[in-house]
């Protein structure tokens, strides 16, 4: 079964100022945290290393086992699992197969995003939207491609034109190169965000897990 965890940064501590709050991590993700020039990427990514510690244990893994698989995808041994961070949001979709999942800050839609990188079926369905709504469709196609490229590996190297979400059906479709995908789809609510996960298998918890970082 895919599960989805989520936590909130808003009350963490910048770790530049209180950097005891990176004793807890492994190497790889203090330099990571450290690197980020604005402290609420900072609390982002600190508030993912935190989630990881308290998830991954949960499925007898360990952040320090985590490595970069063949496609540059961090992996673990034991469980599938993917991160996400906007806003004041951080998320982890575990799975036993492959699985990746994103979240996003509900903002006002960028202008021409859609019409240069989604397919022409997607964008009419965004700019059927109007105000409010149409920035909801935007950040909800987002996330959905966003999840599909992050569960094949594949990232920002497949286009977001290169397949197509088919939203006219009970479930949620994804055609590539005129055939359909075996994948699923499951969106969260979150308010304020828009959150999509995608996996191989089949069975979603109904529910997002919220975990305390304190």
């Amino acid at each position: 079964m895919i599960h989805l965890y989520a936590a909130d940064t808003a009350n963490l501590t910048d770790p530049k100022e209180n950097p005891a709050l990176l004793d807890e991590l492994d190497t790889e993700r203090k330099c990571k945290i450290m690197k980020y020039l604005k402290a609420e990427d900072r609390k982002r990514s600190l508030g993912a290393g935190l989630l990881l510690n308290k998830i991954l244990p949960r499925y007898g893994a360990s952040p320090a086992g985590i490595r970069l698989g063949a496609d540059g995808k961090p992996e673990v041994e034991g469980i599938f699992f993917n991160l996400s961070h906007s806003g004041h949001i951080v998320i982890c979709a575990t799975a036993e197969k492959e699985v990746g999942c994103d979240v996003e800050q509900i903002v006002k839609a960028p202008e021409g995003v859609a019409e240069r990188f989604f397919h022409s079926s997607e964008c009419a369905y965004i700019n059927a939207g109007v105000g409010e709504e149409r920035d909801h469709r935007f950040f909800r196609i987002w996330t959905m491609k966003e999840s599909y490229i992050k569960m094949t590996g594949e990232g920002m190297s497949l286009d977001f034109d290169r397949f197509e979400l088919i939203l006219d059906s009970e479930k949620i479709k994804v055609r590539r190169d005129s055939e359909l995908i075996s994948c699923h789809i499951m969106e969260y609510e979150i308010p304020g965000y828009k959150v999509s996960v995608c996996a191989k298998e089949e069975e979603f918890a109904k529910t997002v897990e919220y975990v305390d970082l304190r």
